[in-house]
């Protein structure tokens, strides 16, 4: 009787912790289509920050219940929770403490889906469930971009431009956000003489766009290649990623791709060495000898230190250069803005186009030196684990194609890059339970 009891119990707790499980595949599935919520004037909550703690307290009170552990403090989670600490440090080095809090609680709401990703997605094989779940979202995500981009050839950039900014926009966004971003707005850029709407689907800019392909296309070259089914939804779903970035003319997300892709060449065999490194000259050759190609343009303005916007990035880093220098502590989470002006408002886009530098000088050097020790812990546990299964090169390209983007933007406070960021460096841990392989 009591082995029944028990056996009963057990089925139960698996039960329940398949629903956790089935709710983070859905959280990663439908990530990019987050809403956002306007309680009141002025105030918009994407909600993704509301869905994570809930998530969160409703996994924890299981846990505890069925005491199982949800804290698996290894280095990763180590210096995760120790930025996480300089971040409310910093908030004794804030003039303006109301910002701080408010930019504070960002981090707040989403760290906990580091925590749910780890102890949930335990096995590979959830593992991949959840990437197929983050991929299924980003190609559908990818295919209105590529629809979105096309319409300013049938349509016209105006009405299309109309469209999103009074329609989706403030859906997604909330409306004090898009407002924002209209105002400040990056949705078009002049190649050769000529001026294209870049995609943006539902993301507010297409730095951040660019961002969540360009991490989840070498997950999706490793789905396709480990397995045997679907292979040719795999294969449309990896060409649809990077037409869609390389439709955001994100010139910092095709130099992290080419990045991510040739700083993983010792762990793959010579012949894919040689397919990556040949893959990496077809797609500068094509974007580089194509008559009237704006991608191209884009891609061979990186280098241009005269071109207007590299002109700004490096102003903006000497700006936070200098203030790093004079405040080697921060001057407080959610201040920089007003260190560098200050009468700006809260919501005016004043950052040093660079995560580092950005850290560096609101956090301070510690936690800037924190936050580069992670990335490196995190890419080199990906390296070690795909010595074992080599399906993980794809999480050391996807970390290194994350941080060499990260040279140039700031994701760190994106609604969609910073869950997605967090979720796959929980993908590193070795906690996976021994299961039949079931990939082919």
């Amino acid at each position: 009787m009591i082995s029944l009891i028990n056996k009963k119990i057990k089925d139960i707790q698996l039960k329940n912790n398949n629903i956790f499980y089935l709710l983070i595949l859905a959280f990663c599935l439908f990530l990019p289509y987050q809403f956002a919520l306007n309680p009141k004037v002025g105030f918009d909550l994407a909600i993704v920050r509301v869905i994570i703690p809930m998530l969160f307290l409703s996994y924890a009170f299981f846990a505890m219940k069925n005491k199982i552990n949800i804290f698996n403090f290894n280095k990763v989670t180590s210096l995760l929770l120790l930025l996480l600490t300089l971040e409310i440090i910093s908030l004794f080095f804030s003039h303006n403490l109301t910002w701080s809090i408010r930019k504070l609680v960002f981090p707040l709401s989403i760290f906990p889906i580091y925590f749910l990703a780890v102890s949930i997605l335990n096995t590979y094989q959830k593992k991949r469930a959840a990437l197929l779940a983050l991929l299924g979202g980003a190609t559908i995500l990818a295919a209105i971009a590529i629809l979105q981009f096309i319409s300013q050839f049938i349509f016209g950039i105006d009405p299309v431009y109309a469209f999103l900014a009074n329609t989706t926009a403030p859906f997604f966004l909330g409306k004090s956000f898009a407002a924002s971003v209209l105002a400040y707005p990056s949705w078009l850029v002049n190649s050769n003489g000529i001026t294209y709407m870049r995609a943006t689907a539902t993301f507010p800019d297409p730095h951040m766009l660019s961002y969540y392909f360009g991490m989840l296309i070498p997950w999706s070259v490793a789905l396709w290649a480990t397995t045997t089914k679907h292979k040719k939804l795999l294969a449309i779903s990896v060409i649809l990623l990077l037409i869609a970035d390389a439709l955001t003319f994100t010139r910092g997300g095709y130099l992290a791709l080419i990045a991510g892709s040739l700083i993983i060449l010792p762990l793959v065999s010579l012949k894919t060495a040689k397919k990556i490194i040949l893959g990496c000259l077809i797609f500068v050759l094509l974007f580089t000898i194509a008559p009237h190609n704006p991608v191209a343009g884009r891609l061979v303005s990186s280098f241009d230190t005269q071109e207007g916007s590299n002109q700004a990035r490096l102003s903006n880093w000497e700006q936070a250069i200098a203030i790093i220098s004079s405040k080697p502590f921060g001057v407080g989470i959610g201040n920089y803005s007003l260190a560098v002006n200050p009468t700006a408002t809260y919501r005016e886009p004043i950052y040093a186009h660079n995560a580092y530098l950005d850290i560096a000088a609101e956090i301070g050097i510690p936690a800037a030196i924190i936050f580069i020790l992670l990335l490196f812990s995190v890419f080199k546990s990906f390296w070690i684990l795909s010595k074992k299964q080599p399906f993980f090169i794809a999480g050391a390209s996807s970390v290194a194609i994350f941080s060499v983007h990260s040279l140039v933007e700031n994701p760190l406070y994106s609604v969609h890059i910073l869950p997605l960021f967090l979720i796959i460096i929980a993908l590193n841990t070795k906690n996976i339970v021994h299961e039949k392989d079931t990939t082919n």
